[in-house]
């Protein structure tokens, strides 16, 4: 057993105040990106994830051109992680939220990276997002067995926030993926595209949107 196991019901019960896992909108206090995964990931198991839409397997997309591209990049890297130059970009994902996108402007919009890891040993997290170790956001993917459902997050490192849920209704997602199941140490590669609106505690709308084309290698948190 761990340390974050060790603590976890203390600190999970904690977190989960203002963790909206159900909304699927996520609003919790952290410094940086690789903390807010490792708290999700160990506190989601105290909640039932509900996988709704079934993805599509598709073997052969490895070998889109998108990847060679990606292949030309370096990797984004959130506060947290190591750097490594040798790493090739793992997301050509855009990703946009606010209160009414604009996919014109997208300069920020692919700025982001991917990362999979397990929980309860057969549920995948495929995370696409950004942290710069004063916020983070982006989108989990939770996968099993063909079915998934994508959760956007949000972080800050400002004390305050409160327990309001925000409501969330996923106007589409379609997945598509090069494998039906995974181990760790596997080379995942994917496809997203999905619509949501969030109504916060304020009744404001709130859109997500993501598109585009992702890969990594799976590991074990």
């Amino acid at each position: 057993m761990n340390i974050f196991s060790k603590t976890s019901s203390l600190i999970c019960d904690k977190i989960l105040v203002i963790v909206n896992l159900n909304s699927k909108r996520l609003k919790l206090k952290t410094a940086v990106w690789g903390s807010v995964m490792f708290l999700l990931i160990s506190c989601r198991d105290k909640k039932q994830i509900i996988l709704t839409d079934v993805a599509k397997i598709n073997a052969e997309i490895s070998k889109d051109s998108i990847y060679n591209e990606l292949d030309k990049q370096q990797e984004v890297f959130s506060e947290g992680e190591n750097f490594d130059s040798s790493f090739k970009k793992s997301s050509d994902v855009a990703y946009f939220f606010g209160e009414k996108i604009d996919l014109q402007k997208n300069h920020y919009a692919k700025l982001n990276n991917c990362r999979a890891y397990f929980f309860r040993k057969d549920t995948l997290s495929i995370n696409i997002g950004i942290g710069n170790g004063f916020t983070s956001n982006g989108f989990i993917i939770n996968y099993k067995n063909k079915h998934f459902y994508t959760q956007p997050f949000y972080s800050t490192d400002v004390v305050g926030l409160d327990d309001h849920e925000s409501s969330y209704k996923i106007i589409y997602e379609n997945l598509v993926l090069d494998k039906l199941n995974y181990e760790i140490g596997d080379s995942l590669y994917g496809n997203i595209e999905f619509k949501s609106i969030e109504t916060d505690m304020d009744g404001k709308a709130i859109e997500h949107f993501g598109k585009g084309s992702f890969r990594t290698k799976v590991k074990k948190y």
